[in-house]
């Protein structure tokens, strides 16, 4: 059962990474378009520093 859930918890965080992925990439161009609104500012932000969290959070976890 144990397993099963493990399973299902990374299922489900990659898909919120690459749905994330996506939606950075559309803030993206409607950043290139206009202004982004505080709402989609704050989503814009908050998203790169979850990527850049990821990021050294893998590279911690090779390294040790």
């Amino acid at each position: 059962m144990g397993l099963f859930v493990e399973i299902l918890r990374v299922i489900a965080s990659v898909l919120l990474i690459i749905s994330s992925g996506f939606y950075l990439r559309h803030l993206e161009k409607i950043k290139k378009q206009g202004e982004l609104t505080s709402l989609e500012l704050g989503m814009y932000i908050i998203i790169q520093l979850a990527f850049v969290l990821l990021a050294i959070s893998l590279l911690i976890a090779v390294f040790i």
